[in-house]
């Protein structure tokens, strides 16, 4: 083995790694936030929002994040919308991830009782105050343990941004493969990566489980 290959394409290996956690971290930060509204909708009165919701759902989950990605890079300037590589990554990641995380989020909602939205009402507390105050702290133990499970898998999948022009860490490393023809070396230090960045996720995990007490401490 010749690790000399990753030391003199640390510049390049660094800058793929701060792009896949800033596409990470958009496309987690982002899922969520579009994930609750639809979350909400799903469960609304109503049934056109309903009904909407229900079929984002269907639709995200059942197609791939791949052929979603590409969408958003060579299908949307069909309609005349135009965007660079890494916006147009970050969408068709965050409608992905957003399918999944609705659903999460939509389990915990309906796993809170149904007397503690009676109690909360016959106390005249409007719909926000009733989700903020009451619900949105119930549901969190039902939410966070397969959201933050998800979350590792869009850090993984990130690595999809390389099929549309983004020179992430997985992209990069396969372009340094192609030119020195170490692979090993190369896809040892990327995996290690992600490992690293997936056990940061894993360990906030626990720690918000533990903040919110949402599991017992280890003995």
């Amino acid at each position: 083995m010749d690790w000399a290959v990753v030391l003199d394409n640390r510049a390049a290996l660094f800058s793929a790694f701060l792009t896949t956690l800033g596409l990470a971290g958009a496309t987690i930060v982002l899922s969520v936030l579009l994930a609750f509204p639809l979350a909400l909708m799903r469960e609304a009165r109503s049934r056109p929002p309903r009904l909407a919701a229900a079929v984002f759902s269907w639709v995200m989950r059942a197609v791939p994040a791949l052929t979603l990605l590409f969408l958003t890079y060579f299908g949307l300037p069909q309609i005349g919308i135009y965007l660079d590589a890494i916006p147009a990554a970050i969408a068709g990641l965050t409608l992905s991830a957003a399918g999944y995380n609705m659903e999460y989020i939509r389990a915990g909602l309906r796993a809170v009782p149904a007397e503690q939205y009676e109690a909360a009402r016959s106390l005249g507390m409007g719909r926000w105050l009733l989700l903020r105050r009451v619900i949105v702290p119930q549901a969190l133990r039902t939410i966070m343990p397969p959201l933050t499970s998800n979350l590792t898998l869009v850090m993984k999948g990130s690595s999809l941004a390389g099929m549309v022009a983004v020179t992430e860490l997985t992209g990069e490393g396969m372009a340094l493969i192609s030119r020195t023809y170490r692979p090993f070396e190369i896809l040892i230090t990327i995996g290690i990566t992600y490992l690293l960045m997936n056990g940061v996720l894993i360990w906030a995990q626990h720690r918000i489980e533990e903040r919110f007490s949402l599991r017992r401490p280890s003995a």
